[in-house]
């Protein structure tokens, strides 16, 4: 068995990633899937277990602990472990997934909002620092070409780590974006096309009143019941979309607190899987919101591609 860590991971290309991840939502039906497994951690986090198998016999699992408090400590608020199997049954790959979880996690909002955010979209707003930041803002780069990338964040020096993150991967480049820290969030929210959010945040921080239609939502935090990053009148305000309806039942907590307020579970527009099919999409004069909780299977897919002989 292989050992990887996160310098592999990082090796993967966003195009192979986001094309693995995009077959995948085209055809969820190749995956099979057990509910996750979560026990509560200490000092509010979680313990959670993702199995995953697909029809050829590869079969994996990740290991994830959740601990909010972590940033304070100098530690990553998520830290995982994925164990891959081939279709003989024998363990192939052990490797760190805290990468892994951040470059999947990244790529479906990407995919979402290359189909989902206005066409003449131009600028991009990321509200949280944490260690999934950059590489969400980096996903949103790879579908479309963003003139301007605010960042906001409670820690304004988090917010300035953040920005340089992102710039640090134009090295070179001959174009890039403005990447801006900004200040005020409701200014912020107002003028950006496209919203990504990825906090620990159980109070809204997104107020409807400030979204207008020509906005799209990216919803990534708040992956259980009793967190939420937008109010419901946001949720409200939006056409909603979410990686999967059933697992977005169980764990999106901005959707159950909604509908603990009168927002219907029935007003899904539609998943990624139709979203990628073509089945459903933008609507003119709506804005759009996509939820995700993450998904067993996106794991499983980048893992195969660490396996691959082209990935050494």
């Amino acid at each position: 068995m292989r050992t990887l860590t996160d310098d592999h991971v990082a090796d993967l290309t966003w195009e192979a990633v986001l094309d693995a991840l995009e077959g995948a939502f085209l055809d969820p039906g190749q995956f099979l899937m057990a509910d996750r497994v979560m026990l509560p951690a200490p000092d509010d986090g979680a313990y959670l277990t993702m199995p995953c198998a697909d029809v050829e016999g590869w079969f994996g699992v990740k290991q994830v602990s959740v601990s909010p408090r972590n940033p304070s400590r100098g530690l990553p608020s998520v830290q995982a472990w994925y164990t891959l199997f081939d279709p003989r049954g024998r363990p192939v790959i052990g490797a760190q997934a805290g990468l892994l979880t951040r470059l999947r996690t990244a790529a479906v909002s990407a995919l979402a909002a290359e189909r989902l955010a206005s066409p003449g979209a131009r600028s991009l707003l990321m509200v949280g620092t944490g260690s999934l930041a950059p590489w969400l803002v980096r996903a949103h780069l790879q579908v479309r070409g963003y003139e301007t990338v605010w960042i906001w964040g409670r820690d304004a020096a988090k917010a300035e780590q953040v920005a340089a993150d992102v710039l640090a991967a134009f090295t070179g480049a001959t174009t890039r974006p403005a990447v801006v820290v900004a200040d005020d969030l409701e200014a912020a929210v107002r003028r950006a096309d496209v919203i990504s959010v990825a906090t620990t945040a159980r109070e809204p921080l997104i107020r409807g009143a400030w979204l207008s239609p020509r906005q799209h939502l990216d919803l990534v935090g708040a992956f259980v019941h009793g967190m939420r990053e937008c109010d419901t009148e946001a949720v409200s305000a939006c056409d909603v979309f979410v990686d999967q309806r059933a697992a977005a039942r169980l764990e999106a907590g901005d959707l159950a607190a909604a509908a603990a307020e009168g927002w219907s579970w029935d007003d899904v527009v539609g998943d990624l899987h139709e979203v990628v099919r073509g089945v459903v999409g933008r609507r003119e004069g709506r804005p759009t919101l996509f939820k995700s909780v993450g998904l067993a299977f996106e794991d499983l897919v980048v893992a195969r591609l660490l396996a691959s002989p082209e990935a050494g």
